[in-house]
């Protein structure tokens, strides 16, 4: 048990070390700016007095020859060089002051000048007047002269010391507490996973990765936590020193002023949240009638001449894209942080991923467009396009999937393809009589001509997928050198299962014209043979 209190203790002290390094990093960050000020400062004249990490005034103008940066060094030289006995013994004055034209007010500790500010150094945003100079300067120094006193002082120094020290061991208790509670509750949460895993046999279970997912975000809370802890350790022992007591202000300044602009971002984002819902919820409603209005005209409930019932589906997607691209529109400036960088580059963003490839997707989206409206195509319909035969299975603003004749091949044709071949389209002018299929024969001259008819209306009589209604035909398509060319026509509500419906169609044309001892002229024949070239029906 020791051993492993000493394992996480020394885990805890890997994550204090690699924290604290960030959280330094962190108070460089927010240091840096004030920094960047006073040099800001510096390259227009104005000098920022500063002690003990305190600013104590700024000197904008010449006095009595002096510049600036002369009079912030001279009044810094003097606060620096005071002794103990001056901090405990004297206290701070303030006198009116007058050098030739320049008035104004001189600050002492006793006897001692520290220095004087005029009405030429007064920041009319910040400071105001004379008056409001003179009590904000009093108290910096007079807070400043009392850490300098308790810099001083040995027992204090000490008694600061073990306060930061106790309150480094409460942070390690708090710490591996909280690391070991989380650490425990994600690893249930593993196992849970992992024995919903075990229990499919291979299979996916979407719970398993329910678990796993907040498994992890249990660890990124316990980060979270730890970082938040060191933070606030952080501030508090910053601020027990003298010298650090205004870092460590800053930092706790920082995350009051994050936590109040949080919440001040919530309660300032709700009238525009009320606005996006309602404006959402109106929308919501729109859509849902239009799709009952779309729905009706599809079923012929209501006639609308403009929308026909093979473009409604594609008319109801384009309603409901332009009628929720005009709700975003009105929407987005409403949404919080908009209006900020991160927003802003992010519209870059998709304005160029848009711009990049707009060119292709446009053109396809208006290939599908032309397809759709021009009624060329619909899902069922027996098509040959491109080289492709079979069935469209799904109809799509940016390709057409047609499955082919045997099932197991989908074949996926982009509409500005489709839009620039021919489409020969079987069933879309046969939508009560079915797919219109055919076949030839070549039979002699001396073959009776009726009673080829009637043999080859008598096969389809035999192959259920054939309809009766409409009845088969046969039509002489011409009367060639050495035969006559039949072509029979049948409808099918299975365009599908065409060649088995053809297969079968030709075993039985054979099998009667056979039986018949009607000889097919497949090959050719220059001269009849002596005897009949055909095989013995069954």
């Amino acid at each position: 048990m020791a051993q492993q209190i000493n394992k996480e203790l020394t885990g805890s002290k890997n994550v204090f070390f690699n924290f604290g390094i960030l959280l330094f990093v962190i108070l460089g960050y927010f240091l840096a700016p004030t920094v960047q000020a006073q040099d800001q400062l510096a390259n227009v004249n104005d000098v920022t007095l500063s002690v003990m990490n305190r600013e104590i005034a700024t000197f904008r103008a010449n006095l009595a020859q002096a510049t600036p940066e002369q009079r912030a060094k001279r009044a810094q030289d003097r606060i620096n060089s005071l002794t103990e006995n001056d901090l405990i013994t004297k206290k701070i004055e303030v006198l009116p002051l007058e050098l030739g034209n320049d008035k104004g007010m001189q600050w002492y500790l006793g006897e001692i000048a520290l220095f004087a500010l005029v009405e030429k150094d007064l920041d009319l945003e910040t400071d105001g007047n004379l008056k409001n100079l003179e009590k904000k300067t009093t108290e910096i120094l007079t807070e400043l002269m009392a850490a300098k006193e308790n810099q001083l002082k040995l027992p204090y120094l000490i008694h600061q010391s073990i306060l930061i020290m106790l309150a480094t061991l409460i942070l390690g208790i708090i710490v591996f507490i909280e690391k070991k509670s989380l650490n425990w509750v994600s690893t249930i949460l593993l196992k849970r996973g992992h024995s919903l895993s075990h229990s499919m046999n291979g299979g996916i279970h979407w719970s398993e990765y329910y678990f796993r997912f907040a498994s992890k975000i249990i660890s990124a809370i316990s980060w979270l936590l730890t970082a938040l802890f060191i933070y606030i350790w952080l501030t508090f022992s910053l601020r027990q020193l003298p010298l650090t007591e205004p870092l460590g202000r800053k930092l706790g300044q920082h995350i009051t002023d994050t936590i109040y602009s949080i919440f001040s971002g919530i309660l300032g984002s709700i009238p525009n949240l009320i606005s996006i819902l309602i404006i959402i919820f109106v929308t919501r409603t729109i859509t849902d009638l239009l799709k009952i209005f779309f729905k009706r005209v599809q079923a012929g409930n209501i006639q609308f001449n403009v929308f026909h019932k093979d473009t409604v589906s594609a008319s109801q997607r384009i309603a409901t894209f332009l009628l929720w691209g005009l709700t975003f529109s009105i929407i987005y400036p409403l949404i919080p942080g908009s209006n900020t960088e991160a927003f802003k580059g992010l519209s870059v963003l998709f304005g160029i991923v848009i711009s990049l490839g707009s060119t292709g997707l446009v053109s396809q989206l208006m290939s599908g467009l032309v397809v759709i409206y021009s009624r060329a195509l619909r899902v069922g319909d027996y098509v040959m396009v491109n080289g492709q035969e079979g069935v469209v299975k799904e109809l799509g603003v940016l390709s057409t999937k047609i499955q082919s004749l045997n099932s197991k091949i989908e074949t996926t044709i982009p509409n500005a393809v489709l839009i620039s071949n021919p489409i020969t389209n079987l069933t879309k002018l046969n939508e009560t009589t079915g797919t219109v299929l055919s076949t030839q024969v070549t039979i002699g001259y001396d073959a009776p001509w009726r009673e080829v008819h009637a043999m080859l209306i008598d096969a389809t009589k035999l192959i259920p997928d054939i309809k009766t209604d409409p009845e088969p035909k046969v039509f002489q398509k011409a009367l060639s050198d050495f035969y006559v060319e039949y072509e029979l026509f049948i409808h099918t509500n299975n365009p599908m299962k065409k060649m088995a419906i053809l297969s079968e169609l030709h075993q039985t044309i054979q099998d009667n014209f056979n039986r018949a001892g009607i000889q097919i002229m497949s090959p050719h024949f220059m001269v009849q043979p002596e005897q009949a070239v055909l095989s013995k029906a069954p």
